[in-house]
């Protein structure tokens, strides 16, 4: 688990985003499709760039 920004690496995966946000799945997914929080999929996976996720706790 991530506890500071430090130690995001540059692309995180869904869960890795959900827990630093400490936020359930169903929240992650509504920030995602919302478009509050920007993410990416690759196939069926979503991917969120770590300055995205920083942004968006800033915001």
């Amino acid at each position: 688990m991530f506890y500071n920004e430090d130690e995001l690496p540059a692309v995180l995966t869904f869960e890795e985003a959900r827990e630093y946000l400490f936020i359930g799945r169903n929240t992650m997914l509504d920030v995602l499709h919302s478009g509050k929080l920007k993410g990416f999929k690759v196939g069926k996976k979503w991917r969120i760039r770590k300055d995205d996720l920083i942004e968006f706790t800033k915001s």
